[in-house]
């Protein structure tokens, strides 16, 4: 199991004049005519900053990563905002990819999910894998026999949600 990307956001705790410290901080892109948010780029980061004090950390593979690219955005931000006001980000959305072993019939993989009752999708016109949602998350499974986690936000939760996924298809003829 391979984190691909983890996506977080948070609130600044007060509202920020964008115009402003972009002016004063090479660090900070900002052109309010195409996007209504400042990019705070360090590091090969970028994360995205709002006038209302949102913040959106896109891009890291593990919750330390995300921990220092948060400390790192109050470290260039405190030269014009109280960071003691912020908040620190919560997790919205982990991608994490693994792999089954074997390639997959994803038509016979269809049938059989939707003879199941489950909730899946398989349009290889417009999407070259089939989709199959659960309660849990989302996997986008390929013919590969490679799979993509998607949703979860829990990195504790990506095991389990591999072991369930394995099991299920290992439980189906597939190939």
């Amino acid at each position: 199991m391979k984190i691909e990307n983890i996506v977080a956001s948070g609130y600044l705790g007060t509202e920020i004049d964008l115009d402003y410290i972009s002016s004063n901080d090479d660090n900070i892109v900002y052109g309010q005519n195409k996007y209504p948010a400042a990019y705070v780029k360090f590091n090969g980061y970028s994360v995205t900053v709002y006038h209302s004090g949102k913040y959106i950390i896109p891009g890291t593979k593990s919750e330390l990563e995300l921990s220092d690219v948060y400390s790192e955005l109050l470290k260039i931000l405190g030269k014009w905002i109280d960071t003691s006001r912020a908040k620190p980000p919560i997790v919205y959305n982990i991608v994490a990819s693994s792999i089954i072993g074997h390639e997959l019939d994803l038509v016979l993989l269809y049938a059989q999910l939707i003879g199941e009752g489950r909730d899946v999708v398989y349009e290889p016109e417009s999407f070259p894998g089939l989709i199959l949602k659960t309660n849990a998350c989302t996997y986008n499974v390929f013919s590969s026999g490679k799979f993509i986690i998607l949703g979860c936000s829990d990195c504790t939760q990506l095991p389990g949600l591999e072991h369930d996924f394995v099991e299920m298809i290992s439980e189906l003829k597939t190939n």
